[in-house]
């Protein structure tokens, strides 16, 4: 049986007359994907994001779904049936009928089938989907199932009993006791935005959460059976009270980290209220979890060393982009009769597209000739890790990319883990981001014990869990080591990724360290990097010093004015330039901006406004020119464009 699960469904209109694509493209739904699964095994998963550029897209995944039947070499009639994460709740959002001929109209026209697969287009309920993605992959026979978010169809979180496919909820979350709207509540006073609750987490151990625990617990009542009440209004009020909102742009106070702080320890101690209870009721020692909610790593760590369970396993794809692979899950398991195979336990997340053969590689590394030099090596590891112990920054591309939010050895920034000096550096020269936060560690499984105070019983492959690192090497491992003491750490096992696996011992041979300082390769204003020219464009406009992808070694060549005036402008898929008009003293002012999908709008020079229009390049270059090349700069590093070498012809998409 061949199954595509599927997240992301904006609101469609009451009727699907007209421009339905257009229609179900805007709405607030976030981290779109597509998921194929044959016979229980998930074959391909990649977010619509990776392939929009754009982080949390909510479209409709149709991208992600033609990258999905590519790389299983699937004809879209074959699938025996479409399982979308998410019902809207009839009544509430939009009737379910609407939504179900809505999207078997869009599916026949987007993918050419032969039909319109009405009654093959399933609606499964949001939390639902979370409960699954975590239960069926965790190879557990039964277990407590706990999901938690901000909301979805209605409910912010289950507690579930699982055994063999049958599921019993125990308890449902409300929205107005949401464990993630309780988060969400302190992130505009520390001057965050949507999609930052992981900023929060980072810069919670630099506070005291004692100095505003009296604000937090005011807001919240923990009751008998597991159960809590949430007053969010109560805390926005306690909150206004403790002073003005963050600008962004300033640093952080002692406030600010105690304000974290408090946030992150009254979301572990409702979590493990609820889940206390549960386990003593049920008596399973073994627990499976999902939700954006459980995407907070140090609330995972504590709940791995609390032993209220013997074993815990955390979907990797915690997030929203994880309800395509519960939607798969439920599918396979409702539609496939008695003959339907067990769901295949997850072990790895290299999911997604592959970078191209050598030869096609190398030809698709050509196109950028002048901008870059590559070089085949005869061992890509050893290169690697002697420059690496030299002290490089490494882009590191190999195989396919990893389904979720965490860069597992596929789509790495790599480092030495040893200088605290380096994360000062990654932070400012590839990432662009706030300076307190953490880096990961990547470490053979065959050393993970001697390094990490790993939890019983938890996986910790898939960076889903901060644990202490042993005292003896926090001084050592000073670039990935936070002010805590902790790390979350990604045990890295030679059978699920050999290539990364080597890449570390080899760096261990070199340096005495079998670890590497590893992070997600993008910078701040774009998802993980997923094809080569992504990868490219990343090593170009950050201070990354060297690529290793497939068996090439890749430098950058220096980009003067005159190779950037060389190269030509595109828009991205949802951006767009603008004129207009500003009032001002003499009457009035002309004024250029690009405008993104995701409400940005940045201002531009006539002349960048008359470049990007033109679409063209080769300009002479003059003191004037100068000026334009480096805002054309600036502006590809911000990914409101991208500039590719003259005739450049991208990849034809899957």
């Amino acid at each position: 049986m061949i199954v595509m699960g599927l997240q992301g469904q904006p609101r469609p209109p009451r009727a699907f007359a007209g421009d339905l694509r257009g229609a179900w493209e805007c709405g607030w739904y976030h981290d779109s994907a597509a998921v194929l699964m044959v016979d229980g095994e998930v074959v391909a998963a990649i977010e619509e994001e990776r392939l929009t550029r754009r982080k949390h897209t909510g479209k409709l995944p149709l991208r992600a779904m033609r990258a999905c039947l590519e790389i299983a070499r699937c004809a879209p009639d074959s699938v025996d049936l479409f399982a979308f994460g998410e019902q809207g709740g009839a009544g509430k959002h939009r009737d379910p009928a609407i939504a179900v001929d809505a999207l078997s109209a869009i599916l026949q026209a987007e993918l050419g089938l032969k039909a319109a697969p009405r009654a093959r287009v399933k609606l499964f309920e949001h939390h639902l989907c979370h409960a699954l993605s975590a239960y069926a992959p965790s190879g557990y026979d039964e277990a407590l199932v706990f999901t938690a978010d901000g909301f979805g169809d209605g409910v912010s979180g289950y507690v579930i009993e699982a055994c063999g496919k049958r599921l019993e909820i125990l308890d449902q979350i409300a929205v107005p006791d949401s464990l993630g709207g309780l988060y969400q509540a302190a992130l505009p006073l520390l001057g965050f935005g949507g999609h930052d609750e992981f900023k929060m987490m980072g810069l919670a151990p630099y506070g005291n959460p004692a100095t505003y625990r009296r604000a937090f617990a005011s807001a919240y009542r923990l009751e008998a059976e597991g159960r809590y009440q949430l007053n969010r209004g109560a805390l926005l009020r306690h909150l206004a009270e403790l002073g003005p909102p963050r600008h962004p742009d300033d640093t952080f106070s002692p406030r600010d980290c105690d304000i974290a702080a408090a946030a992150q320890a009254a979301l572990e101690d409702i979590a493990l209220h609820v889940l206390r209870h549960y386990r003593d009721t049920t008596g399973l020692r073994k627990l499976c979890a999902a939700g954006g909610v459980m995407q907070n790593c140090a609330l995972n760590g504590r709940l791995a060393r609390s032993g209220l369970f013997d074993r815990i396993f955390v979907q990797p794809a915690a997030s929203d982009c994880g309800l395509a692979l519960g939607a798969a899950c439920l599918a396979h398991l409702q539609h496939a009769g008695h003959d339907a195979h067990a769901i295949a336990p997850q072990s790895h997340v290299f999911f997604g597209r592959p970078i191209p053969e050598e030869q096609a590689l190398a030809a698709q590394l050509q196109r950028w000739d002048g901008l870059l030099s590559f070089r085949r090596c005869d061992d890509i590891v050893r290169t690697a890790a002697q420059l690496l112990a030299a002290g490089q920054v490494l882009g590191w591309v190999q195989g396919r990319s990893e389904f979720g939010p965490r860069a597992l050895g596929n789509r790495s920034i790599l480092a030495d883990p040893r200088a605290a000096v380096n994360k000062d550096r990654i932070n400012a020269m590839v990432k662009k981001r706030e300076a307190f936060r953490p880096f990961a560690p990547a470490v053979c499984s065959e050393d993970a014990d001697r390094y990490f105070d790993l939890p019983h019983g938890t996986d910790c492959s898939f960076m889903t869990v901060v644990v202490p690192v042993r005292q003896e090497f926090q001084s050592v491992l000073g670039a990935v080591t936070h002010v805590d003491g902790t790390a979350r750490v990604q045990v890295v096992k030679q059978a699920h990724n050999p290539l990364f696996w080597r890449l570390i011992e080899a760096f261990g041979a070199q340096t005495g360290v079998p670890v590497l300082l590893n992070t997600s390769f993008n910078n701040n204003h774009e998802p993980i990097v997923d094809t080569v020219d992504d990868a490219v464009a990343c090593l170009l406009t950050t201070g990354l010093d060297a690529l290793a992808m497939g068996p090439f070694l890749v430098n950058k060549a220096e980009l003067s004015p005159q190779r950037l005036l060389a190269l030509r402008p595109v828009l991205c898929d949802d951006g767009c330039v603008a004129q207009g008009w500003a009032q001002a003293a003499d009457g009035g002012r002309e004024q250029f901006h690009v405008l993104l999908a995701a409400d940005r709008q940045i201002p531009i020079s006539a002349d960048a406004y008359r470049m990007l229009t033109a679409g063209q390049a080769g300009m002479q270059t003059d003191t004037q020119d100068r000026t334009l090349a480096a805002e054309l700069l600036a502006l590809w590093e911000q990914r409101a464009i991208h500039l590719r070498p003259a005739g450049f012809k991208p990849p034809s998409a899957p």
